[in-house]
C-alpha cells in the first residue's frame, strides 16, 4: 500500500497509516529528514494521545497513554550494538503496548512476531512517499 503526500498533508498520511496497519509493532524507515518523527507525533495524536509526542533519539524511548493503554515510541538510530537492545528491554515492551520503532534495522532479524513496515521516502522538498507492509 503506498500514499504520495505533501507535508501540508500529514493528518492524511496518519489516516492512511491508522487504516492500513494491522499489527501494533510498528517499524518506521527512511532516510534522516523525511519526516518519520514528524508522521508519528501525528499518528499519536490521531490515536489519542493528548501528551507532547518527542523524538526519543537521545532518551531512546518514550513514553505516552491514550486510552487504550501504552504507546512506546522507541528510536534505535543510535543504537550500534545488540546487547544495548537487551539492555533497554525492548523485547519486554513488545506484549499488549503499540510499538513504534524508527531505524528498526538493527532488531529486524529477531523479531519473531508479527509488525507492520512503515518506509518512507524522499520525493521532493515538499512530497513523500509511503510505504505499508504487514509482516
Amino acid at each position: 500500500m503506498e500514499l504520495i503526500y505533501k507535508l501540508s498533508e500529514l493528518e492524511k498520511a496518519s489516516n492512511f497509516v491508522l487504516k492500513n496497519v494491522n499489527h501494533d509493532i510498528i517499524l518506521i524507515t527512511g532516510e534522516v529528514g523525511t519526516g518519520k518523527t514528524t508522521l508519528i507525533k501525528e499518528y499519536c495524536k490521531l490515536i489519542g494521545v493528548e501528551e507532547t509526542v518527542n523524538s526519543p533519539t537521545y532518551t531512546l524511548i518514550n513514553e505516552y497513554q491514550n486510552k487504550r493503554g501504552k504507546i512506546v515510541h522507541m528510536d534505535l538510530y543510535r543504537v550500534k550494538d545488540i546487547n544495548e537492545i537487551n539492555e533497554l528491554g525492548l523485547f519486554e515492551y513488545l506484549e499488549n503496548n503499540i510499538i513504534i520503532i524508527e531505524w528498526p534495522e538493527i532488531i529486524l532479524k529477531m523479531i519473531d512476531i508479527k509488525y507492520s513496515m512503515i518506509n518512507i521516502t524522499f520525493i521532493n522538498e515538499k512530497e513523500r512517499k509511503l510505504s505499508i507492509n504487514n509482516i
